[in-house]
């Protein structure tokens, strides 16, 4: 792809965005949404490749069925209110409807099965736009019509979601396919705090964004497929293999690390708010979740894998030149290590933003 064409497809999928989240009209919404799926497809399909094209495919089948179901839940909307207006209260199967259709694009329980897949097709850095910009045009939607929502079936959703996140990622060794199923176990704790408190939404998919955002960098570097992969990187940069123990625990939510100590402001926005039963769910499925993160942290640390078949790194795709030289993913992966690291100072910043 030419890197001019590869630039004007940036700036439209970062414009889609900022038009979905600066909307106050459902048609405009609906287009930004439009605009910032059509313009991340030809991204996804870089290089033209049998797998990325079939991920770009289904990508593209999902997002556009979920779209079709708002346009056509706006209209419905419309129809019996007279108001385009986002803040209009909706109807009952209005509200479900939206509900399921905004549960398709975060990737959602029942609707979850395809982004597994879809990240497993594309390159890291692409999984890495998947899980996290690609979640701030409905996660915002989700907000703006969180009063006309149904908490209970969004409760329902986010915890199935957890405990899917959790159960699916038990027995994978791709490393894309567990960052896959981590980000829908994430979802699920947004999500359910969403609903009693909208600020911590917002920050808890700050701080998710930040701490994803450094171990996608560093396995992107590396090119770290399967766990056997992971268990090489300490030959190579014990610095980058701790900065992995240390992405991969802050989101496991172990502690002191920050990913633990911002799953304690959800748990005190669903406690206040009487959701017992919730919270226990949440927190069986992050035990879950941990399994399989400590499993990854613990392989990162490892000097030999315990496997048969060794796999090497080739040297050709070893980039050791440039050290010292500053660069924009370094500095984003220093940036996200060191919020992870440095939790217990930090906390109080986003603390503020509630």
């Amino acid at each position: 792809m030419h890197r001019s064409v590869f630039i004007v497809l940036v700036v439209s999928v970062v414009f889609g965005t900022f038009v979905v989240l600066s909307s106050h009209h459902w048609f405009t919404l609906w287009v930004g949404l439009e605009v910032n799926t059509l313009s991340i497809l030809p991204i996804l399909c870089g290089g033209f490749l049998p797998r990325k094209v079939e991920s770009s495919v289904k990508y593209f089948l999902v997002q556009s069925v979920s779209a079709a179901v708002i346009l056509n839940v706006v209209v419905i909307q419309a129809w019996f209110s007279s108001s385009w207006l986002v803040g209009q209260p909706l109807l009952k199967v209005s509200s479900l409807l939206i509900t399921l259709a905004i549960g398709l694009k975060l990737g959602l329980f029942p609707c979850h099965y395809w982004f597994p897949d879809v990240v497993q097709g594309v390159g890291f850095l692409e999984g890495l736009v998947l899980s996290t910009w690609q979640k701030l045009a409905p996660f915002s939607v989700l907000v703006y019509v969180i009063d006309s929502v149904d908490i209970r079936v969004l409760s329902c959703l986010a915890v199935f979601s957890v405990l899917i996140g959790g159960w699916g990622g038990l027995n994978q060794t791709q490393v894309r396919k567990i960052l896959a199923f981590s980000s829908v176990a994430h979802m699920g704790w947004i999500c359910s705090t969403v609903g009693y408190s909208a600020n911590a939404g917002c920050v808890m998919l700050l701080i998710y964004i930040i701490t994803n955002s450094s171990v996608f960098l560093i396995a992107s570097e590396f090119d770290l497929k399967t766990l056997a992969h992971v268990g090489r990187v300490s030959y190579f940069n014990v610095g980058k293999s701790s900065g992995i123990v240390l992405g991969v625990l802050s989101l496991g939510v172990l502690p002191p690390l920050f990913g633990f100590l911002i799953k304690f402001v959800s748990l005190k926005c669903l406690l206040e708010s009487g959701s017992v039963l919730v919270s226990g769910f949440l927190v069986a499925g992050s035990l879950l979740s941990l399994f399989f993160y400590l499993r990854v942290s613990f392989n990162s640390s490892l000097l030999l894998f315990p496997q048969h078949s060794l796999v090497l790194f080739g040297w050709r795709g070893l980039q050791d030149g440039g050290l010292g030289v500053p660069t924009a993913r370094g500095l984003i992966l220093c940036w996200g290590l060191s919020v992870s690291l440095l939790g217990l100072v930090s906390f109080p910043v986003f603390v503020s933003l509630l």
